[in-house]
């Protein structure tokens, strides 16, 4: 959550890009969903959000980006997101460490550690199998998590990559698990 002092760096922080004709943004949000593009639909972005779970808040606004057949809907900071939607001559574009996550050329499970939030990503060859963002990054919670996954979606012999600041100690915990675990 930003505070007053940290909106007005923000804004200020905008005013310098006002030349800049794109601007990427990639959401660090606890409150992130994936659905299906074929399913997608502008109008249940609240709904889909519910669903799972992660409920808007009254000054939170949902913003979304779409990679493949895929729809990342993020919860933001709604003053944030009015700021963005005002900017003139930049197109403003969404992401998430979700949408990143997904590896084409092996079975693999990719771990992003931001300062707040863990996002693991699961797929076979392009193939999304699963995708979940974790409100801890705490390494005992991520072995749990970890040691379930590797249960229920047979995880024996996928390639796992982490990345983040807390990587390397993550890696460490991960390897009495995973054979192929190494840092991105």
């Amino acid at each position: 959550m930003l505070s007053g002092h940290d909106f007005l760096m923000a804004r200020a922080a905008l005013d310098e890009l006002a030349d800049a004709r794109e601007l990427i943004v990639c959401v660090d949000s606890a409150k992130t969903v994936l659905v299906p593009a074929a399913l997608y639909s502008t109008d249940m972005n609240e709904g889909y959000m519910a669903v799972n779970d992660k409920p808007v808040d009254d000054d939170e606004s949902v913003v979304t980006a779409a990679l493949g057949d895929v729809v990342a809907l993020m919860a933001v900071d709604s003053r944030i997101a009015t700021l963005l939607s005002n900017l003139e001559e930049c197109k403003v574009c969404y992401t998430s460490p979700l949408l990143e996550g997904v590896v084409n050329y092996t079975r693999a499970v990719r771990i992003t550690l931001t300062a707040e939030n863990t996002y693991v990503v699961v797929s076979d060859n392009g193939k999304l199998l699963y995708a979940e963002v974790f409100a801890t990054t705490e390494p005992d919670n991520l072995m749990f998590v970890m040691n379930k996954l590797g249960d229920v979606l047979s995880l024996k012999g996928y390639e796992v990559r982490v990345q983040g600041d807390a990587a390397p100690m993550i890696v460490e915990s991960l390897s009495e698990l995973f054979a192929d675990c190494k840092t991105l």
